[in-house]
């Protein structure tokens, strides 16, 4: 990934593909995140970048010793099964941006350490809680 591959997908805006995250403190939270893309069609979180507005306001190198533990963590103790992901700092603007690379995974469906499966849902994720939906989207091949 490169600046300008960061900026175009920051232009195009929160997508079942793309999530903006200005910094990450909560292991769950982002685990269910990386949840939904494994079960949908995988994904990039971006962090540094405000979810809101779309600004690039760029993580401090202490952010990035952080995170690094943070997004390892996450991917390997907060999910059943541990997922592979990917993560690229990419300077943006002259400001850090992380680029976490979440693919669809081969073993779903992928659940938070508590159980819960997650799908992407547009620019947002939805728990999948009913057996029905679990069988009925395990049997078209969409988890």
């Amino acid at each position: 990934m490169n600046e300008e591959f960061i900026k175009e997908l920051i232009n195009k805006g929160e997508t079942s593909s793309t999530q903006f995250k200005l910094n990450i403190s909560n292991e769950l939270s982002v685990a269910q995140e990386m949840v939904a893309f494994a079960n949908t069609k995988g994904g990039t979180i971006l962090i540094g970048v405000n979810d809101k507005t779309w600004e690039i306001i760029g993580l401090t190198d202490d952010d990035m010793r952080r995170l690094t533990n943070l997004l390892v963590n996450a991917s390997s103790e907060h999910i059943k099964p541990p997922l592979l992901i990917e993560t690229e700092t990419i300077i943006v603007n002259a400001k850090k941006v992380i680029a976490v690379v979440v693919p669809e995974g081969n073993d779903k469906p992928y659940k938070d350490k508590d159980g819960i499966i997650f799908l992407k849902n547009g620019a947002n994720k939805r728990k999948v809680i009913n057996n029905e939906e679990i069988l009925r989207l395990l049997s078209k091949g969409h988890l």
